[in-house]
């Protein structure tokens, strides 16, 4: 799935391309992906006044509401028709269009007249300058849930997936097993200071392609070269040369050395 690198990129792409377009027709090959129904009146007639990102959410800003979208697993947003697994097709009134392609069609996009409001469950963005280093960890102790999925709670914090979440614990040192309550101060300013650093490293490589991640014409990010622990189980750390682990945490697959990061429990 997309994390906030990819969405980012994927941002930045569509503000150079359809901020100032007017949605003129919408097509929607598969119905779900769009919603509501009534959608379509909504946003035919808008014209697109800025694209942002909030969270793995993509919002493009309207003359009146928002049309808000999620890649979820495999979607894609590109200017270029693609063969198959088009879910929902967008056409301005330059003539161009933007289509949504997705191939497992778990995507989706909503139209919200208050997107903020839509919004309100997410956490706070880590790389806000009010996210500081004694915030985190304030958050962090009033919390008793393992640090691995707390981080991956997009009501706790918002826009970290499972590849940033490995990179940082292990940056930080931190076993993804720890206890959020339990992780020492230095640790987590340490664990902070990993998780602005990677996502603003991987905005800068535009995102990692691991599987099938892309944004414009077919691009790939080029973060997956940095990748210290994330998949790469039963491959000697980069550290202390043991192999890296892989283990289930709240369901998801998950990356670690069990010799360089620390395991805290209350």
């Amino acid at each position: 799935m997309p994390e906030l690198p990819e969405v980012e990129t994927v941002v930045r792409g569509l503000q150079v391309t359809i901020i100032g377009e007017t949605l003129v027709d919408i097509e929607v090959p598969w119905e779900k992906a769009l919603a509501p129904d009534s959608a379509y009146d909504s946003l035919v007639g808008k014209t697109i006044q800025n694209v942002t990102r909030r969270a793995k959410f993509i919002i493009m800003e309207l003359d009146q509401g928002a049309l808000i979208t999620h890649l979820r697993m495999t979607g894609k947003l590109t200017p270029v028709y693609p063969d198959k697994h088009v879910t929902v097709i967008l056409h301005f009134d330059s003539g161009k269009a933007l289509y949504f392609q997705d191939m497992r069609k778990f995507g989706r996009m909503v139209y919200s007249d208050d997107p903020a409001e839509f919004l309100q469950h997410l956490g706070p963005e880590p790389l806000a300058k009010a996210f500081t280093p004694m915030v985190f960890h304030d958050m962090l102790q009033a919390k008793s849930r393992l640090i691995k999925p707390l981080l991956m709670d997009q009501t706790f914090i918002a826009g970290l997936g499972n590849i940033y979440v490995d990179e940082a614990l292990f940056q930080a040192g931190i076993h993804p097993l720890s206890t959020a309550s339990s992780i020492p101060k230095k640790r987590a300013f340490s664990l902070h200071t990993a998780i602005r650093s990677i996502l603003q490293d991987s905005i800068d490589a535009q995102g990692t392609t691991v599987v099938n991640f892309s944004h414009g014409d077919n691009q790939s990010g080029s973060y997956q070269v940095a990748l210290q622990v994330y998949g790469r189980s039963a491959e000697p750390c980069l550290i202390c040369d043991r192999p890296i682990k892989k283990i289930k945490v709240g369901q998801r697959g998950t990356h670690f050395c069990s010799n360089c990061q620390n395991l805290y429990t209350s």
